[in-house]
């Protein structure tokens, strides 16, 4: 698979698709992209490890400066981790890919569309990527570019993977939730959801649909995930409770999103139950890691 890649110190692209397939156009950067502020992380002499933290985006200008600016990166680099901010971008119209290089975030352009598409082209290629000097595995952070979901809670999700967990969902409902932030036909929806999947897997959940969720890499190279778009967060429960990995839930803060909803609830929420089932009744064989398609994208790796 080839995948299109931009970060600070590489050279930005425009990518102009026709019928499904990308061209790149290449230009230098916007003259106020650079990278994240600060030393760069050490522990000793040595690294401690990496955490990268991926962004799935659609659309999302008027948010996404904003939920890269809450990621704490000093707090995280005095904890003894360079941050890698990578967002996962499905081919936005608006300036969603300007915003997030002028913070000096890494760029990922999906081929095709759909949230689940676009991460699992994002994860399969990041796990391919060689890491010279970093001794540790990394851990991953996922969570929506809407500023719904807070990004300063970051640490707290490194604390539980460094205390042994596999995996770490937010969870919205044991958390506080701001007024307006769901609908009431979307909170019996999740709940409902939620109790199918705890019911399924036999393991308690209270938020299937969460969108920010930590990972140990070792764990997630173990995961077969399927999922073309907003079924991503059941496809990566079922996955956990299939490799029996460590999961645990935080409760979080969940705010009112950045702009307009993307997922329309109810054929979501049938699309969730049905990957759900599926998982349950057909789990995707081991060596099958992400089940990709053919990419028609291309891959540009960061300096």
């Amino acid at each position: 698979m080839k995948t299109r890649m931009t970060g600070p110190g590489a050279r930005a692209g425009v990518a102009d698709r026709v019928a499904g397939t990308a061209r790149i156009v290449e230009g230098p950067l916007p003259p106020d992209a650079a990278p994240h502020p600060g030393p760069r992380a050490s522990h000793g002499d040595r690294m401690k490890g990496q955490v990268v933290v991926l962004l799935p985006a659609l659309n999302e200008v008027s948010a996404i400066g904003q939920v890269i600016d809450r990621i704490p990166v000093a707090g995280l680099r005095s904890r003894g981790y360079d941050v890698a901010v990578w967002v996962v971008d499905g081919q936005s119209t608006d300036g969603t890919m300007d915003v997030a290089r002028a913070r000096g975030a890494s760029t990922f352009v999906q081929t095709g569309t759909g949230k689940g598409n676009g991460m699992r082209q994002a994860l399969d290629s990041l796990l391919d990527r060689s890491r010279p000097g970093v001794t540790n595995d990394r851990v991953f952070v996922m969570l929506d570019a809407d500023g719904t979901y807070p990004a300063e809670e970051i640490p707290r999700f490194i604390e539980a993977l460094e205390s042994g967990e596999d995996v770490v969902l937010g969870s919205r409902l044991s958390g506080s939730i701001a007024d307006g932030a769901i609908s009431d036909m979307n909170r019996l929806g999740n709940r409902i959801l939620s109790a199918l999947a705890s019911l399924l897997f036999r393991v308690r959940v209270t938020d299937v649909c969460t969108g920010m969720w930590g990972f140990r890499e070792d764990a997630l190279r173990r995961f077969g995930l399927v999922a073309q778009g907003f079924d991503l967060e059941a496809d990566l429960f079922a996955a956990v409770c299939e490799r029996r990995a460590r999961l645990r839930e935080l409760p979080i803060s969940y705010e009112r999103r950045i702009g307009d909803p993307k997922l329309v609830p109810l054929r979501t929420g049938i699309l969730i139950a049905w990957r759900l089932l599926v998982r349950r009744l057909n789990p995707p064989r081991r060596e099958a890691r992400w089940n990709l398609p053919p990419s028609t994208a291309t891959r540009e790796e960061p300096a």
